[in-house]
Protein backbone atom coordinates (compact mmCIF):
# COMPACT_ATOMS: atom_id res chain seq x y z
CA UNK A 1 0.00 0.00 0.00
CA UNK A 2 1.39 3.43 -1.36
CA UNK A 3 1.77 6.20 1.85
CA UNK A 4 -0.53 8.42 0.24
CA UNK A 5 -3.29 5.74 1.23
CA UNK A 6 -2.52 5.16 4.58
CA UNK A 7 -2.55 8.86 4.39
CA UNK A 8 -6.07 9.13 3.78
CA UNK A 9 -6.89 5.98 5.85
CA UNK A 10 -5.74 7.47 8.58
CA UNK A 11 -7.57 10.79 8.02
CA UNK A 12 -10.64 8.95 7.43
CA UNK A 13 -10.78 6.77 9.84
CA UNK A 14 -9.99 9.94 12.51
CA UNK A 15 -12.88 12.06 10.97
CA UNK A 16 -15.04 9.21 11.63
CA UNK A 17 -13.80 9.03 15.10
CA UNK A 18 -14.83 13.04 15.97
CA UNK A 19 -10.89 14.21 14.89
CA UNK A 20 -11.75 16.66 12.29
CA UNK A 21 -9.19 17.04 8.77
CA UNK A 22 -9.33 20.84 10.55
CA UNK A 23 -7.98 20.02 13.55
CA UNK A 24 -5.27 17.73 12.11
CA UNK A 25 -4.55 20.87 9.50
CA UNK A 26 -3.93 23.21 13.08
CA UNK A 27 -1.74 20.70 14.43
CA UNK A 28 0.31 20.30 11.91
CA UNK A 29 0.47 24.10 10.70
CA UNK A 30 1.52 24.67 14.11
CA UNK A 31 4.09 21.61 14.19
CA UNK A 32 5.37 23.43 10.66
CA UNK A 33 5.98 26.94 12.78
CA UNK A 34 7.40 25.33 15.65
CA UNK A 35 10.24 24.04 13.46
CA UNK A 36 10.75 27.61 11.42
CA UNK A 37 10.65 29.44 15.09
CA UNK A 38 14.40 30.41 15.09
CA UNK A 39 14.10 32.74 11.63
CA UNK A 40 12.67 36.07 11.03
CA UNK A 41 11.02 36.04 7.72
CA UNK A 42 9.46 33.11 6.24
CA UNK A 43 8.52 32.74 2.73
CA UNK A 44 5.51 30.04 2.21
CA UNK A 45 4.73 28.53 -0.86
CA UNK A 46 1.49 27.07 -0.76
CA UNK A 47 -0.36 24.93 -3.57
CA UNK A 48 -4.63 23.89 -3.50
CA UNK A 49 -4.26 20.87 -1.54
CA UNK A 50 -4.40 20.36 2.12
CA UNK A 51 -0.73 20.51 2.00
CA UNK A 52 -1.10 24.29 1.27
CA UNK A 53 -3.93 24.00 3.80
CA UNK A 54 -0.93 22.98 6.49
CA UNK A 55 0.96 26.37 4.82
CA UNK A 56 -2.18 28.48 5.17
CA UNK A 57 -2.17 27.59 9.57
CA UNK A 58 1.98 27.61 9.98
CA UNK A 59 1.68 31.39 8.15
CA UNK A 60 -0.90 32.59 10.89
CA UNK A 61 1.28 30.86 13.63
CA UNK A 62 4.47 32.59 12.94
CA UNK A 63 2.85 35.51 12.24
CA UNK A 64 1.13 35.10 16.27
CA UNK A 65 4.86 34.69 17.05
CA UNK A 66 5.84 38.09 15.88
CA UNK A 67 7.34 36.93 12.49
CA UNK A 68 7.45 38.80 9.44
CA UNK A 69 5.17 36.58 6.90
CA UNK A 70 4.64 36.28 3.26
CA UNK A 71 2.43 33.50 1.92
CA UNK A 72 2.83 32.61 -1.80
CA UNK A 73 -0.57 30.47 -2.97
CA UNK A 74 -0.52 29.23 -6.44
CA UNK A 75 -4.76 30.29 -7.30
CA UNK A 76 -7.43 27.91 -8.16
CA UNK A 77 -9.92 25.34 -6.22
CA UNK A 78 -8.48 24.77 -2.81
CA UNK A 79 -10.58 21.62 -0.39
CA UNK A 80 -12.91 22.84 1.88
CA UNK A 81 -10.41 22.90 4.24
CA UNK A 82 -7.17 24.51 2.60
CA UNK A 83 -9.63 27.15 1.92
CA UNK A 84 -11.03 27.92 5.54
CA UNK A 85 -7.75 28.72 6.55
CA UNK A 86 -6.79 30.23 3.64
CA UNK A 87 -10.07 32.74 4.60
CA UNK A 88 -9.14 33.20 8.16
CA UNK A 89 -5.53 33.86 6.89
CA UNK A 90 -6.95 36.86 4.75
CA UNK A 91 -7.95 38.52 7.63
CA UNK A 92 -4.61 38.96 9.61
CA UNK A 93 -3.08 41.97 8.21
CA UNK A 94 0.59 40.71 9.63
CA UNK A 95 0.51 38.04 6.50
CA UNK A 96 1.38 39.27 3.18
CA UNK A 97 -0.28 37.20 0.62
CA UNK A 98 0.91 36.99 -2.88
CA UNK A 99 -1.50 35.12 -5.37
CA UNK A 100 0.28 33.23 -8.34
CA UNK A 101 -1.77 31.67 -11.32
CA UNK A 102 1.40 31.70 -13.82
CA UNK A 103 5.14 31.61 -13.85
CA UNK A 104 5.34 34.55 -15.48
CA UNK A 105 4.60 36.41 -12.03
CA UNK A 106 7.56 35.16 -10.43
CA UNK A 107 9.67 37.92 -11.57
CA UNK A 108 7.24 40.07 -9.92
CA UNK A 109 8.09 38.28 -6.65
CA UNK A 110 12.01 37.94 -6.48
CA UNK A 111 12.18 41.38 -4.25
CA UNK A 112 9.75 40.04 -1.84
CA UNK A 113 11.51 37.07 -0.64
CA UNK A 114 15.19 37.89 -1.73
CA UNK A 115 15.72 38.37 2.37
CA UNK A 116 13.62 35.79 3.70
CA UNK A 117 15.68 32.80 6.06
CA UNK A 118 13.16 30.38 5.59
CA UNK A 119 11.77 28.83 2.76
CA UNK A 120 8.26 26.57 3.11
CA UNK A 121 7.32 24.09 1.04
CA UNK A 122 3.86 23.61 1.68
CA UNK A 123 3.01 22.68 -2.85
CA UNK A 124 1.72 19.26 -3.05
CA UNK A 125 0.77 16.87 -0.90
CA UNK A 126 1.49 13.12 -0.25
CA UNK A 127 -0.82 11.50 -3.33
CA UNK A 128 1.23 14.14 -5.80
CA UNK A 129 1.80 12.00 -9.26
CA UNK A 130 4.83 12.60 -11.65
CA UNK A 131 6.72 15.71 -12.46
CA UNK A 132 4.44 19.24 -10.93
CA UNK A 133 2.48 21.35 -13.40
CA UNK A 134 3.18 24.73 -13.76
CA UNK A 135 3.40 27.09 -11.96
CA UNK A 136 4.69 24.97 -9.43
CA UNK A 137 7.28 23.61 -11.47
CA UNK A 138 8.61 27.21 -11.97
CA UNK A 139 7.74 27.69 -7.88
CA UNK A 140 10.34 24.51 -7.18
CA UNK A 141 13.40 26.41 -9.21
CA UNK A 142 12.42 29.82 -7.75
CA UNK A 143 12.40 28.27 -4.27
CA UNK A 144 15.84 26.33 -4.58
CA UNK A 145 17.47 29.20 -5.57
CA UNK A 146 16.96 31.08 -2.59
CA UNK A 147 19.78 31.31 0.29
CA UNK A 148 17.01 30.51 2.68
CA UNK A 149 17.05 27.42 4.78
CA UNK A 150 14.26 25.09 3.03
CA UNK A 151 11.58 23.05 5.03
CA UNK A 152 9.23 20.80 3.64
CA UNK A 153 5.57 20.06 5.24
CA UNK A 154 5.21 16.34 5.18
CA UNK A 155 6.73 15.10 1.70
CA UNK A 156 8.75 17.48 -0.43
CA UNK A 157 7.32 18.58 -3.85
CA UNK A 158 9.20 17.19 -6.47
CA UNK A 159 12.85 18.95 -7.10
CA UNK A 160 12.60 20.58 -3.91
CA UNK A 161 16.09 20.70 -2.33
CA UNK A 162 15.28 20.06 1.49
CA UNK A 163 16.95 21.18 4.50
CA UNK A 164 14.68 18.91 6.92
CA UNK A 165 11.57 17.76 5.74
CA UNK A 166 9.05 17.33 8.71
CA UNK A 167 6.23 14.25 8.27
CA UNK A 168 2.92 14.15 10.12
CA UNK A 169 2.71 10.96 12.34
CA UNK A 170 4.86 8.35 10.12
CA UNK A 171 7.76 8.72 7.65
CA UNK A 172 6.58 9.47 4.55
CA UNK A 173 10.35 10.31 3.20
CA UNK A 174 13.97 9.47 3.87
CA UNK A 175 15.13 11.47 6.64
CA UNK A 176 12.06 12.99 7.62
CA UNK A 177 11.46 14.49 10.65
CA UNK A 178 8.24 12.67 12.35
CA UNK A 179 6.08 14.36 14.35
CA UNK A 180 2.56 13.90 16.07
CA UNK A 181 -0.31 15.50 15.34
CA UNK A 182 -3.30 14.54 17.10
CA UNK A 183 -4.37 11.15 14.64
CA UNK A 184 -5.52 9.06 17.76
CA UNK A 185 -3.87 5.31 17.99
CA UNK A 186 -7.81 3.63 17.41
CA UNK A 187 -7.59 5.10 13.71
CA UNK A 188 -5.02 2.40 13.32
CA UNK A 189 -6.16 -0.29 15.47
CA UNK A 190 -9.55 -0.22 14.19
CA UNK A 191 -11.18 -0.36 10.77
CA UNK A 192 -12.63 2.56 10.03
CA UNK A 193 -14.60 4.23 6.80
CA UNK A 194 -11.15 5.41 5.66
CA UNK A 195 -10.25 1.45 5.17
CA UNK A 196 -13.70 0.88 3.51
CA UNK A 197 -13.34 3.39 1.05
CA UNK A 198 -9.73 1.87 0.26
CA UNK A 199 -11.21 -1.39 -0.38
CA UNK A 200 -13.91 -0.24 -2.55
CA UNK A 201 -13.72 -0.46 -5.84
CA UNK A 202 -13.54 2.42 -7.91
CA UNK A 203 -15.85 2.82 -11.31
CA UNK A 204 -14.82 4.76 -14.29
CA UNK A 205 -17.76 4.73 -16.28
CA UNK A 206 -16.15 2.63 -18.90
CA UNK A 207 -16.76 -0.73 -17.13
CA UNK A 208 -18.79 -3.78 -19.08
CA UNK A 209 -20.67 -6.40 -17.09
CA UNK A 210 -18.15 -8.25 -14.94
CA UNK A 211 -15.95 -6.06 -14.82
CA UNK A 212 -16.59 -5.78 -10.78
CA UNK A 213 -16.39 -9.03 -10.25
CA UNK A 214 -17.96 -13.14 -10.85
CA UNK A 215 -18.61 -14.48 -7.11
CA UNK A 216 -18.80 -18.17 -6.47
CA UNK A 217 -21.11 -19.53 -3.77
CA UNK A 218 -20.99 -23.10 -2.83
CA UNK A 219 -23.35 -23.58 -0.01
CA UNK A 220 -26.50 -25.37 0.72
CA UNK A 221 -28.17 -28.54 1.38
CA UNK A 222 -31.16 -30.58 2.10
CA UNK A 223 -30.86 -29.02 5.68
CA UNK A 224 -30.53 -25.25 4.59
CA UNK A 225 -31.61 -23.71 1.46
CA UNK A 226 -31.60 -20.43 2.51
CA UNK A 227 -27.74 -19.81 3.32
CA UNK A 228 -26.75 -19.54 -0.48
CA UNK A 229 -29.23 -16.61 -1.00
CA UNK A 230 -27.91 -14.83 1.85
CA UNK A 231 -24.57 -15.07 0.78
CA UNK A 232 -25.25 -14.14 -2.94
CA UNK A 233 -27.49 -11.04 -1.93
CA UNK A 234 -25.12 -9.54 0.51
CA UNK A 235 -22.05 -9.91 -2.35
CA UNK A 236 -24.79 -8.09 -4.60
CA UNK A 237 -25.59 -5.24 -2.38
CA UNK A 238 -21.84 -4.82 -1.75
CA UNK A 239 -21.60 -3.87 -5.59
CA UNK A 240 -20.48 -7.30 -7.65
CA UNK A 241 -21.47 -7.39 -10.61
CA UNK A 242 -22.18 -11.82 -11.18
CA UNK A 243 -23.44 -14.44 -8.38
CA UNK A 244 -23.50 -18.23 -9.49
CA UNK A 245 -24.64 -20.35 -6.90
CA UNK A 246 -23.41 -24.01 -6.90
CA UNK A 247 -25.57 -26.28 -4.91
CA UNK A 248 -27.65 -29.84 -4.40
CA UNK A 249 -30.24 -30.42 -6.76
CA UNK A 250 -32.80 -30.03 -3.33
CA UNK A 251 -31.07 -26.94 -2.61
CA UNK A 252 -31.64 -25.34 -6.49
CA UNK A 253 -35.37 -26.65 -7.00
CA UNK A 254 -36.60 -25.51 -3.44
CA UNK A 255 -34.79 -22.27 -3.19
CA UNK A 256 -36.47 -18.66 -3.68
CA UNK A 257 -36.58 -17.50 -6.63
CA UNK A 258 -34.41 -14.95 -7.35
CA UNK A 259 -33.57 -13.59 -11.14
CA UNK A 260 -30.78 -11.72 -9.98
CA UNK A 261 -29.05 -14.92 -9.07
CA UNK A 262 -27.51 -17.80 -11.43
CA UNK A 263 -28.60 -21.26 -9.83
CA UNK A 264 -26.17 -23.71 -11.04
CA UNK A 265 -27.77 -27.18 -9.66
CA UNK A 266 -24.75 -30.09 -8.91
CA UNK A 267 -24.67 -34.15 -9.41
CA UNK A 268 -25.49 -34.24 -5.99
CA UNK A 269 -28.99 -34.37 -4.78
CA UNK A 270 -29.01 -33.50 -1.34
CA UNK A 271 -25.44 -32.16 0.12
CA UNK A 272 -22.14 -31.59 -1.61
CA UNK A 273 -20.15 -34.68 -3.13
CA UNK A 274 -16.50 -35.23 -4.55
CA UNK A 275 -18.31 -36.13 -7.41
CA UNK A 276 -19.10 -32.27 -8.09
CA UNK A 277 -15.75 -30.73 -8.15
CA UNK A 278 -15.13 -31.08 -11.86
CA UNK A 279 -18.42 -29.42 -12.26
CA UNK A 280 -17.81 -26.58 -10.03
CA UNK A 281 -13.92 -26.49 -11.41
CA UNK A 282 -16.11 -25.23 -15.37
CA UNK A 283 -17.39 -22.61 -13.65
CA UNK A 284 -15.94 -18.78 -13.91
CA UNK A 285 -15.38 -17.03 -10.86
CA UNK A 286 -13.22 -14.66 -9.19
CA UNK A 287 -14.05 -15.19 -5.88
CA UNK A 288 -15.29 -18.30 -4.16
CA UNK A 289 -17.29 -18.53 -0.92
CA UNK A 290 -18.10 -22.27 0.04
CA UNK A 291 -19.46 -23.58 3.57
CA UNK A 292 -22.60 -21.63 4.12
CA UNK A 293 -25.48 -24.48 5.35
CA UNK A 294 -23.24 -27.20 3.56
CA UNK A 295 -23.83 -29.68 6.05
CA UNK A 296 -20.77 -32.08 7.43
CA UNK A 297 -21.19 -35.40 5.88
CA UNK A 298 -18.02 -37.31 5.18
CA UNK A 299 -18.23 -36.91 1.47
CA UNK A 300 -18.63 -33.05 2.15
CA UNK A 301 -15.61 -33.13 3.97
CA UNK A 302 -13.60 -34.47 1.16
CA UNK A 303 -15.04 -32.65 -1.20
CA UNK A 304 -14.63 -29.07 -0.16
CA UNK A 305 -10.98 -30.11 0.77
CA UNK A 306 -10.40 -31.17 -2.36
CA UNK A 307 -12.25 -27.77 -3.58
CA UNK A 308 -9.59 -25.80 -1.73
CA UNK A 309 -6.55 -28.10 -2.23
CA UNK A 310 -6.89 -27.09 -6.24
CA UNK A 311 -8.42 -23.96 -6.16
CA UNK A 312 -5.95 -20.90 -6.39
CA UNK A 313 -8.67 -17.71 -6.59
CA UNK A 314 -9.83 -15.77 -3.66
CA UNK A 315 -12.06 -18.07 -1.37
CA UNK A 316 -14.11 -17.06 1.95
CA UNK A 317 -13.84 -20.10 4.26
CA UNK A 318 -17.10 -20.22 6.38
CA UNK A 319 -19.41 -22.02 8.49
CA UNK A 320 -19.94 -25.34 8.18
CA UNK A 321 -16.46 -25.57 5.61
CA UNK A 322 -14.40 -24.54 8.78
CA UNK A 323 -15.28 -27.81 10.57
CA UNK A 324 -14.29 -29.71 7.56
CA UNK A 325 -10.44 -28.43 7.30
CA UNK A 326 -7.28 -28.57 9.72
CA UNK A 327 -5.17 -26.26 9.69
CA UNK A 328 -2.61 -28.06 7.19
CA UNK A 329 -5.23 -27.22 4.59
CA UNK A 330 -4.85 -24.11 4.76
CA UNK A 331 -2.96 -21.55 2.31
CA UNK A 332 -2.53 -17.90 1.56
CA UNK A 333 -5.76 -17.22 -0.77
CA UNK A 334 -8.01 -18.12 2.15
CA UNK A 335 -10.04 -16.09 4.36
CA UNK A 336 -11.38 -17.93 7.58
CA UNK A 337 -14.43 -16.59 9.46
CA UNK A 338 -14.76 -18.58 12.34
CA UNK A 339 -16.31 -17.55 15.51
CA UNK A 340 -15.33 -18.49 18.90
CA UNK A 341 -16.78 -21.97 18.82
CA UNK A 342 -15.63 -22.76 15.09
CA UNK A 343 -12.28 -21.28 15.52
CA UNK A 344 -11.68 -23.84 18.63
CA UNK A 345 -12.78 -26.54 16.60
CA UNK A 346 -10.06 -25.79 13.88
CA UNK A 347 -7.27 -24.87 15.93
CA UNK A 348 -7.85 -26.65 18.91
CA UNK A 349 -7.62 -23.97 21.19
CA UNK A 350 -8.51 -20.21 22.26
CA UNK A 351 -7.99 -17.96 24.96
CA UNK A 352 -10.65 -16.46 26.87
CA UNK A 353 -8.92 -13.57 28.11
CA UNK A 354 -9.18 -10.89 24.74
CA UNK A 355 -5.31 -9.12 24.42
CA UNK A 356 -4.27 -13.24 24.54
CA UNK A 357 -6.71 -13.79 21.87
CA UNK A 358 -5.46 -11.45 19.67
CA UNK A 359 -2.18 -12.74 19.79
CA UNK A 360 -3.31 -16.52 18.98
CA UNK A 361 -5.13 -14.92 15.96
CA UNK A 362 -1.63 -13.62 15.08
CA UNK A 363 0.35 -16.57 15.86
CA UNK A 364 -2.01 -18.85 13.94
CA UNK A 365 -2.57 -16.43 10.78
CA UNK A 366 1.19 -15.74 10.35
CA UNK A 367 1.92 -19.88 10.75
CA UNK A 368 -0.65 -20.99 8.49
CA UNK A 369 -0.02 -18.00 5.74
CA UNK A 370 -3.87 -17.20 5.87
CA UNK A 371 -6.77 -14.06 6.66
CA UNK A 372 -8.46 -15.09 10.00
CA UNK A 373 -11.68 -12.64 10.97
CA UNK A 374 -12.31 -14.13 14.27
CA UNK A 375 -15.79 -12.74 14.81
CA UNK A 376 -16.85 -11.83 17.98
CA UNK A 377 -18.12 -8.52 20.25
CA UNK A 378 -14.69 -7.26 18.74
CA UNK A 379 -13.78 -9.16 15.43
CA UNK A 380 -9.96 -9.82 15.05
CA UNK A 381 -8.84 -9.41 11.60
CA UNK A 382 -5.14 -11.03 10.94
CA UNK A 383 -2.85 -11.95 8.60
CA UNK A 384 0.73 -12.93 8.33
CA UNK A 385 1.91 -9.32 8.51
CA UNK A 386 -0.90 -6.98 9.80
CA UNK A 387 -3.64 -7.11 12.41
CA UNK A 388 -6.80 -5.26 12.80
CA UNK A 389 -10.29 -5.14 15.21
CA UNK A 390 -13.37 -4.36 14.61
CA UNK A 391 -16.22 -2.77 16.65
CA UNK A 392 -19.18 -2.04 14.65
CA UNK A 393 -22.04 -4.83 15.00
CA UNK A 394 -24.25 -5.34 17.73
CA UNK A 395 -25.69 -8.09 20.11
CA UNK A 396 -29.01 -8.49 17.80
CA UNK A 397 -26.44 -9.53 15.26
CA UNK A 398 -26.55 -12.99 17.03
CA UNK A 399 -29.79 -13.38 14.56
CA UNK A 400 -29.24 -16.49 12.15
CA UNK A 401 -27.44 -15.64 8.65
CA UNK A 402 -25.57 -12.86 9.67
CA UNK A 403 -22.49 -14.68 9.59
CA UNK A 404 -23.70 -15.65 5.76
CA UNK A 405 -23.80 -11.74 5.11
CA UNK A 406 -20.72 -11.27 5.90
CA UNK A 407 -19.02 -14.13 3.61
CA UNK A 408 -21.08 -12.53 0.89
CA UNK A 409 -19.41 -9.13 1.52
CA UNK A 410 -15.99 -10.48 2.04
CA UNK A 411 -16.04 -12.14 -1.56
CA UNK A 412 -17.60 -8.83 -3.08
CA UNK A 413 -14.60 -6.62 -1.78
CA UNK A 414 -12.19 -9.75 -2.48
CA UNK A 415 -12.95 -8.98 -5.96
CA UNK A 416 -10.16 -6.34 -5.83
CA UNK A 417 -9.00 -5.66 -2.62
CA UNK A 418 -5.87 -8.27 -1.40
CA UNK A 419 -7.53 -10.49 1.43
CA UNK A 420 -6.76 -8.89 4.65
CA UNK A 421 -8.76 -5.64 3.35
CA UNK A 422 -11.52 -7.10 2.09
CA UNK A 423 -11.49 -9.25 5.15
CA UNK A 424 -11.36 -5.91 7.47
CA UNK A 425 -13.32 -3.71 5.89
CA UNK A 426 -16.24 -6.34 5.55
CA UNK A 427 -16.18 -6.66 8.83
CA UNK A 428 -16.45 -3.23 9.14
CA UNK A 429 -19.48 -3.14 6.64
CA UNK A 430 -21.18 -6.04 7.92
CA UNK A 431 -21.29 -4.74 11.54
CA UNK A 432 -22.49 -1.05 10.56
CA UNK A 433 -24.98 -2.06 8.51
CA UNK A 434 -26.26 -4.66 11.76
CA UNK A 435 -26.18 -1.02 13.09
CA UNK A 436 -27.93 0.82 10.99
CA UNK A 437 -30.87 -1.95 10.90
CA UNK A 438 -31.12 -2.51 14.93
CA UNK A 439 -31.48 1.68 14.62
CA UNK A 440 -34.44 1.06 12.60
CA UNK A 441 -35.65 -1.86 13.88
CA UNK A 442 -34.52 -2.43 17.35
CA UNK A 443 -33.21 -5.74 18.05
CA UNK A 444 -35.82 -7.11 15.90
CA UNK A 445 -34.26 -7.52 12.58
CA UNK A 446 -33.68 -10.13 10.29
CA UNK A 447 -30.21 -11.44 7.78
CA UNK A 448 -32.63 -9.97 4.98
CA UNK A 449 -32.56 -6.69 6.81
CA UNK A 450 -28.67 -6.38 7.47
CA UNK A 451 -28.53 -6.62 3.50
CA UNK A 452 -30.81 -4.19 3.20
CA UNK A 453 -28.77 -1.45 4.95
CA UNK A 454 -25.02 -2.47 2.88
CA UNK A 455 -25.73 0.28 0.15
CA UNK A 456 -26.70 2.82 3.11
CA UNK A 457 -23.42 1.82 4.98
CA UNK A 458 -21.47 2.23 2.21
CA UNK A 459 -22.86 5.87 1.57
CA UNK A 460 -22.06 6.37 5.12
CA UNK A 461 -18.21 6.03 4.47
CA UNK A 462 -18.76 7.92 1.42
CA UNK A 463 -19.47 10.55 3.49
CA UNK A 464 -15.68 10.95 5.14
Amino acid sequence: MEISEITKILDRNSQYLGISTLLLMENAGREIAREADKFSFAAIFCGTGNNGGDGFVAARHLSSLGKKVKVFAVKGEKTKEAQKNFELLKNLSSVEIFEISDSAELEKIKDEVKNCDVAIDALLGVGAKGEPREPIKTLVKFINSLKAFKIVVDVPTSGIKADVIVSFHIKKTENAKVVPIGIPREAEIFVGPGDVLYTLPKRKGDEHKGDFGRILVIAGSRDYIGAPMLVARAAFKTGVDLVTIACPKYVAERMPHDANMIVRPLKSENFLTAQDIEEIKKINFDVAVIGNGIGTENETKSAVKTFLRENEKPVVVDADALKLIEPRNLKENMILTPHLGEFKILFSDYKENFNERIEYVKNFAKKYNTTIVLKGQIDIISNKEKTKLNRTGNPGMTIGGTGDVLAGVIAALAMKADTFHAAASGAFLNGLAGDLAKDEFGYHFTATDVIEKIPNAIKFCESF
